[in-house]
């Protein structure tokens, strides 16, 4: 991805692939590739889905002394599979953050409800930052049965957009792809979101699928990641970032990322 201009930023969408998975894909191979990548592509911000406490804390100390996280575990406190938000402090300063459940009680801790298989979350940060402006960012996982879990958590979530007095970036592995009605639902009127990746100027790279399974990257395939905004961000660049060291790859999905500037920062001109 290109370096953000001043007053831009640049976001990752990124299912890490929770630790304790028995798959043939042990974290501990799997982590030296991810801190790799991370420290590379440099994000400012980073939605993480499936992260369980320790995985998140053996990240973070391989990765740059800059990068913070925040966010509770879906069960509550420590407990569970994390949306956790990994940032970089030295660009943003987080103001407020909270956490809510994807049901009809969003903040009891490991609540759910529409015949969802496991609780689900999101975590909202408020972030401020000197040369691009204040803005709230939402970090979610849909269930990954349930239609009605993911279409009820749809709504939910354009609910609290709708209700944000500044601009939303919202990442999330959502389990369901462009032609959903999931989908519809947060990116259509009258939602207050918009999907990057079609209003992105430049695409880095080829478009392949988010979820490979370890298999390698799919042409086309649907994207069941997905990096939304309220229609006052500019997208300057989105890509799928298919990085991988010797065949290892961090994770079975694929990170989304995108540069995108809030409203009156972005960059005007062609993308170098």
């Amino acid at each position: 991805m290109p370096a953000p201009a001043a007053g831009e930023l640049s976001v990752m969408s990124f299912n890490l692939r929770y630790a304790a998975a028995r798959d043939g894909h042990p974290w501990n191979r799997r982590l030296p590739v991810m801190a790799e990548l991370i420290a590379r592509e440099s994000p400012t911000v980073i939605g993480t889905q499936e992260g369980l406490f320790d995985q998140l804390g053996s990240l973070l100390a391989r990765l740059p002394a800059r990068y913070q996280w925040t966010g509770d575990g879906r069960l509550g406190g420590n407990d569970g599979e994390f949306a956790a938000v990994i940032f970089d402090s030295t660009r943003l300063t987080a103001s407020g953050a909270d956490n809510f459940w994807l049901s009809r009680t969003p903040d009891v801790p490991g609540s759910k409800d529409w015949h969802s298989s496991l609780p689900r979350m999101a975590t909202r940060v408020t972030f401020e930052t000197p040369d691009a402006g204040r803005f709230t960012f939402v970090n979610t996982h849909f269930d990954h049965r349930s239609a009605e879990a993911r279409r009820q958590s749809a709504m939910l979530l354009r609910r609290r957009a709708d209700a944000e007095d500044c601009p939303v970036i919202m990442t999330g592995d959502f389990n369901a792809d462009a032609g959903s009605d999931e989908y519809a639902l947060l990116t259509g009127h009258p939602s207050p979101l918009v999907d990057a990746w079609p209003r992105a100027r430049r695409i880095v790279g080829s478009d392949v699928g988010t979820f490979h399974g370890y298999r390698g990257p799919v042409p086309g395939g649907p994207h069941i990641d997905w990096l939304l905004t309220t229609t006052d961000v500019s997208v300057a660049a989105a890509g799928v970032n298919t990085f991988q060291v010797d065949g290892d790859y961090p994770s079975d999905h694929f990170p989304l990322q995108a540069v995108v500037g809030l409203p009156g920062r972005g960059r005007d001109g062609p993308l170098d």
